[in-house]
């Protein structure tokens, strides 16, 4: 009897903790891929849905400036952009239960209207984003973007 309990004991102490761990799931590139879209959807066309999808503490360096949640959406909410234009390339993904990063290449086109007039602003950037799971939702805790390439030109319109 002791020898049988001990075996069960045994069998309990390995099969339980990897059955449970099965139950966990990696948080999927398409759950990161949907956050990252409806991050740049909040940027670009209403920055006060930002504050809904970061986390608490959330910073993010943009061009070697560092800014809170608070600070960003002032920053972006400052800016008079006409037309936008995103493309995103080189994405790597890196997921696990509880957290994602992503680092990427930014490619940007904007016609911004400055004291100058019009300016079509061109930038590329590297970045990279961490994400936590807040409450069973993803969201961005840390975002790091630096332009390696920046070009402004007077913007004629046709």
């Amino acid at each position: 009897m002791k020898k049988t309990t001990a075996l069960l004991i045994l069998l309990a102490t390995i099969i339980l903790p990897v059955s449970c761990v099965n139950e966990i799931q990696k948080i999927t590139e398409e759950e990161v891929r949907t956050a990252f879209d409806e991050l740049f959807i909040a940027v670009d066309e209403n920055p006060n849905a930002f504050r809904e999808l970061v986390t608490e503490d959330f910073i993010i360096f943009e061009n070697s400036r560092r800014y809170n949640t608070d600070e960003f959406i002032e920053f972006i909410s400052g800016l008079n952009v006409d037309e936008k234009k995103r493309t995103f390339k080189n994405i790597i993904i890196d997921t696990d239960i509880n957290s994602a990063h992503i680092t990427l290449d930014h490619h940007g086109e904007f016609i911004v209207n400055t004291p100058e007039g019009k300016q079509k602003i061109v930038v590329d950037w590297l970045e990279s984003v961490y994400l936590v799971k807040e409450k069973g939702e993803l969201k961005f805790k840390f975002y790091f973007s630096e332009a390696i390439k920046n070009t402004s030109i007077p913007f004629k319109e046709k």
